[in-house]
């Protein structure tokens, strides 16, 4: 919860208050504003004028008491969440107030500050549910009653109607009135009212898939419409939400298509039917036969499907040609969906949509392949197969034996411009155009495949740092029909992206790697110094059970205290360590403000008594910088100035301060504390590494703070002496 709560607590007696208040101020799970007042009507005025988070209410006031209490502060701020802090006597009232409304109680002297902040956020959170609900709610109601979809609800066992919206009112001509009068078999006519009762009795009410019914409007009209029902409770009682959606108009349609369908059937010509963009809408058994391709996976596709790769330009200009009637018959090259080639001659006719607007075409084919000639075949296939070698992804370079090249595709001179700067020239070496230092390789590799052996191997093009082309390199021998070798034929594809990609990975797993290895690290730090404090609690809560000296059975519970800081110390630590590791994000931040924060968080703790804390840091500096980790190096910074404060003084300080500079901002951090020995500087900041007996200290928290720094791409020096203090400065840059 990162939001500071607004917490109103009414409470009259001040013993009681201060139990509280104490719970609340050492609640971390949540920043909080405290406002105490101790009568109703002080807390009504602070309501009338101020918002507020949560309410904690005492329901024996001066001025009220019982469950009027809670009444009277709902009536007044009814969207505040009230938490109701009863006495032992007042349970009842406590229950009372929370069937009517109130999120919680709890018994006073029966709970402590981890159950407090449990309910505090728990009762947030279950009015804000509340009231989402209530929202929903409206909606639902809303999207009912403006739904343009006729809706009625019927109670589950009498048919009666008890709800409809205004839609099913406007499209079947009964009023409201009326509707709410009549149960739902009169809407049936009377030949169907038996089916729709056995229909309801074996479904339980209800049907899953939308079935169609008669439906009569007022006037006697009798329309088709397609229901959906779903159950639910509605005022209270088991009910369904019927739609009643009117098809007629869409049924006498489908009537009318479906006898043209069985038209279309059952002539055998392949026929297909493509709207103005080409999209085939109907596609009849003769086409299936034809193409191999079934109705349903050409619905709603373009037929350019049908046409090869190197033809499909010519469909926009078919089209173009088709609906403005300069085409009508004609002969094209279609593929099968076993790519088999057929020569069809096809006959095109408009379709008009009921306005006299052109809808699309109706396409009739007929197979000719078998009358075209071997020879225009033949020339089509090649033109087919230069098209392709032109196409292909790889360059690709046909070589004479003797090196000399013969013959070149389009991505091959691409290639070569983009890393040579010159273009291939037929019958020039091919060596030419290798970087001399892979022309050795490269030879060795021809003359591998002009022994008829099939090469591949990947290379790489290095012309200055920085500037590395990787390439796939196939060389394979060209033989005629008695397995001599014509010549080579050698292909290049561009794998640089992909051998980027293997490098990016190697070095991801290289870094999970490490990761793994330090998560090994913290459990193992884990597993032993979690378990320590936590065993010494045990065996001394275990002491204390069965101590009767009042001053021992107090020692113990000193020495309990000791041990749960040490392990929340060591916990904290354990989560920035964690924190430390995710992504920089960069935000506006006010330093003087987070230090503050900082300080107030621990202005209180057990060894900050007597310390007097200085924020010199500009009010209005703002940098841009991340808050999260800029909180883990001052916490820590400040935290440790307060654990190793030196009690000889009269005056200890602990002082923050600022120097700003065009590229960088340097921050100091300075204690009259104890001081660091010159012996440990090196390794302050080194994991798990404490200064002589670090009592408390899990050795995490400078390290926490050096990494932290450098995610932040900073720097960090010390200057400390034993008995006169410690100055950590902290240089940030100022992007």
């Amino acid at each position: 919860m990162n939001k500071r709560l607004q917490i109103l607590v009414v409470e009259d007696n001040a013993g009681d208050y201060l139990l509280i208040e104490q719970m609340l101020l050492e609640i971390r799970d949540f920043q909080k504003d405290i406002v105490h007042v101790d009568a109703l009507a002080h807390a009504i005025q602070n309501l009338q004028t101020k918002n507020f988070d949560v309410v904690l209410l005492d329901l024996s006031l001066p001025d009220s008491y019982g469950i009027d209490s809670f009444f009277r502060i709902s009536q007044h701020s009814p969207q505040t969440p009230v938490l109701i802090l009863s006495g032992l006597n007042d349970t009842r009232f406590a229950h009372d107030a929370v069937k009517n409304g109130a999120q919680d109680y709890l018994v006073k002297g029966d709970f402590e500050e981890k159950l407090l902040a449990k309910s505090i956020t728990y009762s947030i959170e279950r009015k804000n549910s509340i009231e989402l609900l209530r929202e929903s709610q409206e909606t639902y109601r809303l999207l009912f009653e403006n739904n343009p979809i006729p809706m009625y609800i019927r109670e589950k066992d009498s048919f009666q109607i008890v709800g409809v919206n205004q839609s099913a009112v406007n499209h079947f001509g009964y009023s409201e009135e009326e509707f709410l009068q009549m149960k739902v078999t009169q809407l049936h006519p009377a030949d169907e009212i038996d089916s729709l009762i056995n229909m309801i009795k074996e479904h339980d009410g209800k049907y899953n898939s939308p079935e169609i019914f008669r439906h009569i409007c007022k006037n006697g009209k009798i329309v088709y419409v397609e229901c959906r029902v779903r159950e639910l409770i509605f005022q209270g009682n088991q009910c369904f939400l019927v739609l009643a959606d009117d098809v007629t108009d869409k049924r006498r349609v489908q009537e009318e298509v479906l006898i043209q369908a069985n038209i279309l059937k059952n002539v055998r010509d392949t026929i297909f039917v493509t709207d103005r963009k080409g999209i085939i809408t109907y596609w009849n058994e003769g086409a299936e036969e034809t193409f191999g391709y079934p109705r349903e996976d050409m619905l709603g596709k373009s037929y350019e499907l049908l046409y090869a790769e190197i033809d499909k330009h010519l469909v926009r200009k078919e089209l173009q040609d088709i609906f403005g009637g300069a085409l009508t018959q004609w002969e094209s090259k279609l593929i099968t969906s076993n790519d088999k080639i057929i020569w069809s001659d096809n006959k095109a006719s408009l379709l008009y949509d009921d306005k006299g607007r052109v809808s699309g075409y109706i396409r009739v084919c007929k197979d000719i392949t078998l009358s075209r000639k071997y020879g225009e075949k033949q020339k089509e296939t090649v033109a087919m197969l230069n098209s392709i070698f032109n196409t292909v992804d790889q360059g690709i370079i046909l070589l004479e034996p003797q090196g000399r090249i013969k013959a070149f595709n389009f991505t091959a001179n691409r290639q070569s411009i983009q890393l040579m700067g010159r273009e291939i020239q037929e019958n020039t070496p091919f060596i030419d155009y290798v970087l001399s230092d892979m022309q050795t390789i490269w030879s060795e590799q021809f003359n591998r495949a002009r022994s008829g052996e099939q090469v591949h191997d990947e290379l790489v093009y290095r012309f200055r740092p920085g500037a590395e082309f990787w390439f796939g390199m196939s060389f394979s021998p060209v033989t005629d029909e008695n397995d001599n070798v014509l010549g080579v034929c050698v292909s290049m594809i561009d794998i640089t992206e992909r051998k980027k990609a293997d490098d990016r990975f190697k070095s991801q797993f290289i870094e999970i790697e490490n990761n793994n290895k330090e998560l090994d690290k913290l459990i193992k730090v884990l597993s032993h110094d979690l378990r320590a404090p936590m065993n010494s609690v045990n065996g001394l809560i275990a002491l204390a059970r069965e101590e009767k000296n009042p001053a021992e059975f107090s020692n113990y519970l000193n020495m309990m205290e000791k041990s749960v800081k040490k392990l929340e110390s060591f916990t904290n630590d354990m989560i920035a360590s964690l924190k430390s590791r995710g992504t920089v994000i960069h935000s506006e931040v006010k330093p003087a403000e987070l230090i503050a924060e900082i300080i107030d968080d621990l202005r209180f703790s057990a060894d900050a008594s007597g310390i007097q804390f200085e924020n010199l840091i500009p009010e209005e500096m703002v940098i841009q910088s991340d808050a999260s980790r800029l909180r883990i190096i001052f916490s820590n910074l400040i935290s440790n100035s307060i654990r190793y404060h030196d009690d000889a003084k009269s005056h200890k300080f602990v002082r923050v301060s600022v120097e700003k500079f065009p590229m960088w901002n340097i921050f100091s951090l300075q204690d009259n504390g104890i001081g660091i020995a010159n012996e440990h500087h090196s390794k302050i900041f080194d994991t798990y590494y404490t200064v002589g007996n670090a009592e408390g200290s899990s050795g995490l928290g400078l390290s926490n703070v050096r990494d932290s720094i450098s995610k932040l791409q900073g720097m960090i020096e010390l200057e400390s002496e034993e008995g006169v203090g410690t100055t950590f400065r902290i240089n940030l840059p100022n992007p």
